[in-house]
């Protein structure tokens, strides 16, 4: 499938990966390592965005960047071209060192600016051979902790939301760091709408509105009540006739009102056919789908599309 054109504007927040040609590895020694990170800095300086987290690997890279007013495919450029130009003439090699474009998913920076920075920091354990995340040298875990780093990470935006003195941010900071120990590879942070958006429908339809692009298609697939139900039903561990019964389990309930709001959502499904479903008036669907709606679950939603998925 194609790759579609990337949203840029003034003020995007990008989890931008970076990987090497067929896998190879991007880094020979400490020395090159260094390079690239000047290379960061350098465009930090001189384009302005702002980088809120990184962590160099043997063979990719993970880069948390918000955008000012030069785009992130200049930046890009500027990083990869003159990277690749100093290790080709100190290696003495020729062609590609990166794999291709690189990926960018642009993100919900008020959902997942915690989360990506975490997943970023821990990268280094996620390795077949682990390597320990917190004293790793490559990443800005440092730069959280107040040591001195080769680059300017912005650290007030993260470390703001634990505490409000420096030290007491820090060491909140560090147990949310524990607590995503062993979690191991995390799809979630991959798997984006229209393969560019990490967010809700309602955060791309609100990049929609401020770039006003209207090739950017915010909605699902339809999908049938059929397959939504077989999602719900593996998701929640009930049954449909627990879904469509009174009863008023918790699970039963959630899985009601996901099923409601996915089905008028994503399948365009009319209230009086789920009600004839569930064997609930119409009223009582509408109270269902605006209870949801005031508190999605937008996690619980990608893991029952991905399920859908799955079932094609």
């Amino acid at each position: 499938m194609a790759r579609k054109p990337r949203v840029e504007f003034e003020g995007a927040f990008y989890h931008v990966i970076v990987r090497g040609n067929q896998r190879q590895k991007i880094f020979a020694d400490e020395r090159d390592r260094v390079t690239y990170l000047a290379r960061i800095e350098h465009y930090r300086e001189r384009y302005g965005f702002s980088l809120y987290a990184f962590v160099l690997m043997p063979n990719h890279v993970h880069l948390l960047i918000e955008t000012k007013k030069v785009f992130l495919s200049k930046i890009m450029q500027g990083i990869q071209f003159t990277y690749t130009q100093m290790y080709n003439r100190r290696h003495r090699t020729l062609g590609h060192l990166f794999q291709g474009r690189f990926k960018a998913i642009l993100c919900d920076r008020n959902r997942y600016l915690l989360e990506l920075v975490r997943y970023i920091h821990l990268n280094p354990g996620r390795l077949r051979k682990p390597i320990d995340p917190w004293p790793y040298r490559w990443s800005s875990h440092g730069a959280y902790l107040g040591k001195k780093i080769a680059v300017r990470v912005k650290t007030e935006a993260v470390l703001g939301q634990f505490g409000r003195s420096l030290g007491q941010a820090r060491r909140a900071y560090v147990r949310f760091l524990e607590e995503g120990l062993g979690e191991g590879h995390e799809e979630k942070y991959y798997q984006a709408i229209d393969q560019r958006f990490l967010g809700d429908e309602a955060f791309v339809e609100r990049v929609a509105q401020w770039t006003k692009q209207k090739a950017i298609k915010p909605r699902r697939p339809k999908v049938s009540l059929e397959r939504l139900l077989e999602a719900i039903i593996s998701e929640y561990g009930v049954t449909k006739e627990e879904l469509a019964g009174p009863g008023r389990h918790r699970d039963w309930v959630e899985g009601r009102k996901v099923l409601v709001y996915a089905a008028r959502e994503w399948g365009k499904i009319t209230t009086q056919e789920l009600g004839q479903q569930l064997r609930r008036d119409p009223s009582m669907i509408s109270r269902l789908f605006r209870d949801y709606q005031e508190k999605r679950k937008p996690e619980r939603e990608r893991r029952i599309a991905r399920r859908i998925q799955t079932q094609a």
